[in-house]
């Protein structure tokens, strides 16, 4: 990958590692700091992508940019001095400082997933794209895509077609988009 290549995934993911930085809002790292920790992560990751293994650059870049971010923070913490309640608190303290404020909320939607989610299921859409409209229809019934998951039979039963007639239509198909898949 060249040197524009590298730019334009860096830049255009700068958004991503802002929603990610804002994930780790704490009272000891502003987020603008955070931000910045994120995108030293973004860069090593565009260093490392080869866009040939057909992985998506968020997907792959995600864990690069946590793990800088969670380093800084633990940079931080381990730098903060043990205090005891007589002791004044360092300049621009708050003291608010808990584990809670430095620890990622487990139970808030993590976007990298999120967006990980959309990218396949986008990526799966289109490939069903590409199925004549029967096997479309089979394949989007037999797995449950925007309908509810339904039986060889019960599909046969809604097409007018035999229970058989469906599994060598699912089969064929499966093989039609497995052939689209790169890393099939």
């Amino acid at each position: 990958m060249d040197r524009n290549e590298r730019d334009h995934l860096i830049t255009s993911n700068m958004g991503y590692v802002v929603t990610l930085a804002r994930q780790y809002k704490n009272d000891l790292l502003s987020t603008d700091d955070l931000v910045s920790e994120g995108s030293i992560g973004l860069m090593k990751a565009a260093d490392k992508f080869d866009p040939s293994r057909g992985k998506p650059f968020v997907t792959f870049a995600a864990p690069y940019i946590r793990q800088s971010i969670e380093d800084a923070i633990k940079r931080v913490t381990g730098e903060m001095p043990v205090l005891s309640t007589d002791e004044s608190l360092p300049v621009g303290s708050n003291n608010n400082f808990t584990l809670l404020n430095v620890l990622e909320d487990k139970d808030a939607p993590r976007t990298d997933a999120t967006l990980e989610q959309n990218a396949l299921s986008d990526e799966l859409m289109t490939a069903i794209g590409t199925l004549n409209e029967r096997e479309q229809a089979v394949i989007k019934r037999f797995f449950g895509i925007d309908c509810q998951r339904m039986t060889m039979a019960e599909i046969g039963m809604e097409l007018g077609l035999k229970r058989e007639r469906v599994r060598q239509i699912r089969d064929k198909a499966v093989r039609k988009l497995k052939r689209q898949d790169p890393s099939a």
